[in-house]
């Protein structure tokens, strides 16, 4: 009998513990779909997201200075393989033009965490689903031997 409570009890825990630990998805990530802007100093960031036909999503992001004049900063990919999820922006210009791939490791607490420990800078990239209309998205890994981290509040553009 104490066998077959011990049996039913480690199934019992092995079962709860794959149902607890449900599959993210690129799916998970559609509170992205829109447009994101963050102001600065010197005009706006904005950052658009939207499905694409892989069931991935595309992304771009751009600044809008204060006179108007705007300026590619990348376009980033969000796709499944092989079973992982995967970041990839891919930059444009001033020594920032080329692609790399950062993997989903983690979506505790609601964050999603991208990592590349192989890159300069950032390792990691991360957003934060806030509310419906804020998501805070953030860069951070080491530069030099000293952390770094830059924060971008992002709120949902209104369409006019």
């Amino acid at each position: 009998m104490k066998q077959k409570l011990l049996l039913f009890s480690f199934l019992l825990v092995l079962c709860s513990g794959s149902i607890a630990q449900q599959k993210t998805s690129v799916r998970d990530f559609g509170f992205l779909k829109g447009s994101w802007t963050m102001n600065t100093a010197k005009g706006r960031i904005v950052e658009s997201w939207k499905l694409n036909k892989d069931s991935g999503m595309d992304g771009i992001s751009f600044s809008i200075s204060n006179t108007g004049d705007s300026t590619l900063l990348e376009t980033i990919k969000l796709y499944e393989s092989a079973g992982s999820i995967y970041y990839e922006p891919s930059g444009n210009g001033a020594g920032n033009d080329s692609t790399v791939s950062f993997k989903l490791i983690s979506t505790e607490n609601g964050i999603f965490v991208f990592e590349n420990r192989n890159h300069d800078f950032p390792q990691r990239i991360s957003y934060q689903p806030q509310s419906a209309s804020n998501v805070l998205a953030w860069i951070e890994g080491t530069v030099n031997g000293k952390f770094r981290k830059i924060e971008f509040p992002y709120s949902r553009e209104k369409l006019n």
